[in-house]
């Protein structure tokens, strides 16, 4: 009895997931695949076949889409006007999508995972996002809330996030729930005196980005300069992030020449899975600026492995990290300035919000946690 198939689910991971949405993905999919009750029928692209690499498929199905492979275009082709006939075809009962978009049409019971905040942000289109995203980001934006509300249930990860399409779309409160992201085991306190690349960069503080032109990273370096110099502390400023726009970089090397810092903010680039948890151990606290975030995954990781925390009181910042930070208003420099200048002069402050860090942690789920709370909503629906 125990093998008998109850569910038959469908999970569309036509998109390219990065990121926190990537590590959630292949974890979901770990723990669905080692159910005995449930069949997986997997919709992908040939791109994503790491994400499966590790995991035992042998008694599940994965169909591949060669039209989501070409480009973002191709995925919404498809997944529009192919993936409903797909999910008839192979006996589906309730289809997942966790890449914030869904078929709109579509002949069975969805469940839509909505992850980001960023299409609906009007102060996006203020920046030089490039010509590109000018068209995309409106496409997703009418994609995403015309698909949230055919769904059975849309699936926010932050209650600010569910309050905003609540308030603008057709979408039923009793169709929606909040489940934040999950948490990686991976990320949990080290000490600081172990091995690594980093560790002559000791006393620093952190800031995780990549570098997008809406992060607001030169305001956080003046801020920075702006506190050091109130200071005695020989603290350095490490950037962790890869380079997204030529013109950004450019940018924010000429803020870093200008304000005499070259010796003082580092821009590390990308940096490895394992140089990142020693990053966040060892810093004496994470400066985190950016003004638009939907349940902030970085913060997540951070908090996880004990980080203090100075970050924006902006969108689901507050909802994130509670009382594990001390916030500003990430377009008053000043005021940022102010919040890093109590964390270098005061040690007992940063024990305190380390403390706090790990404790706001500990109340965040785990994937398992997602997984069983998203199967939840499956099998609710399924047995309707």
């Amino acid at each position: 009895m125990d093998n008998v198939i109850k569910y038959k689910i469908g999970i569309n991971i036509s998109f390219t997931p990065s990121g926190g949405s990537l590590t959630q993905i292949i974890n979901m999919v770990h723990y669905l695949s080692d159910m005995k009750y449930i069949e997986l029928v997997i919709y992908s692209k040939k791109k994503n076949n790491s994400i499966f690499k590790n995991i035992n498929l042998r008694n599940h199905k994965i169909t591949l889409s060669w039209l989501s492979n070409t480009s973002a275009l191709g995925r919404v082709i498809w997944e529009q006007l192919f993936l409903p006939f797909y999910v008839a075809r192979d006996g589906i009962d309730v289809l997942f999508c966790p890449g914030n978009i869904s078929p709109i049409y579509s002949p069975i019971k969805k469940v839509q995972w909505i992850g980001t905040i960023g299409p609906f942000w009007e102060k996006i289109y203020s920046y030089p996002i490039g010509i590109l995203k000018r068209i995309k980001y409106p496409l997703n934006k009418l994609l995403m809330y015309k698909s949230a509300e055919k769904a059975d249930c849309v699936i926010f990860e932050s209650y600010y996030t569910q309050k905003y399409f609540l308030n603008r779309f057709n979408i039923s409160k009793d169709r929606t729930t909040v489940i934040n992201i999950g948490k990686d085991e991976y990320f949990t306190s080290i000490p600081n005196n172990i091995e690594s690349n980093y560790r002559d960069q000791q006393p620093f503080a952190l800031c995780v980005s990549h570098l997008y032109s809406y992060k607001n990273i030169p305001h956080m370096i003046e801020a920075f300069s702006m506190a050091k110099r109130n200071t005695e502390s020989d603290y350095r400023l490490l950037i962790a992030g890869g380079k997204r726009s030529n013109k950004y970089y450019n940018e924010i090397t000429n803020i870093i020449n200008k304000l005499k810092l070259k010796n003082s903010v580092i821009l590390l680039g990308e940096v490895s899975k394992e140089d990142l948890r020693y990053l966040y151990s060892s810093c004496e606290f994470l400066i985190f600026p950016s003004p638009c975030e939907n349940f902030a995954y970085t913060l997540v990781e951070a908090m996880c492995c004990g980080a203090v925390i100075i970050c924006s009181n902006t969108t689901a910042m507050p909802e994130t990290c509670k009382d594990a930070a001390l916030y500003f208003d990430p377009y008053d420099t000043e005021e940022m300035s102010e919040q890093i200048s109590q964390f270098l002069n005061n040690e007992k402050l940063r024990n305190t919000y380390r403390d706090k860090s790990i404790a706001r942690a500990n109340e965040l789920p785990d994937f398992e946690d997602v997984t069983l709370q998203t199967l939840s909503i499956m099998r609710d629906l399924v047995n309707e």
